[in-house]
């Protein structure tokens, strides 16, 4: 599900990842690959973009902020949103 383009349906299958702590070498990359888009095409609810999501999800599955990818290219506040929905989700 993580190579569907709705991102809504990528919602549901990174939160459900996060959920049952689900972790594969080619799940880690496909997300590492997804925390990069954060272009208007990306937007999930409100400000957040599926690369938000997807940063979130890596962190729940144990993942080093400072290692992902679409981390490192955030600013401040970008990085504060990203903690904001990850403990708005329901993992």
């Amino acid at each position: 599900m993580l190579e569907d383009n709705n991102p809504i349906v990528l919602y549901h299958a990174m939160t459900q990842i996060g959920k049952e702590g689900f972790r594969t070498e080619r799940m880690i990359k496909k997300l590492s690959e997804l925390s990069l888009k954060r272009e208007p095409q990306d937007k999930l609810l409100g400000y957040y973009k599926v690369g938000d999501l997807a940063i979130a999800t890596l962190i729940k599955l144990g993942e080093k902020k400072e290692e992902i990818s679409g981390f490192r290219t955030l600013d401040e506040f970008e990085k504060k949103m990203v903690f904001r929905l990850f403990e708005e989700v329901e993992w």
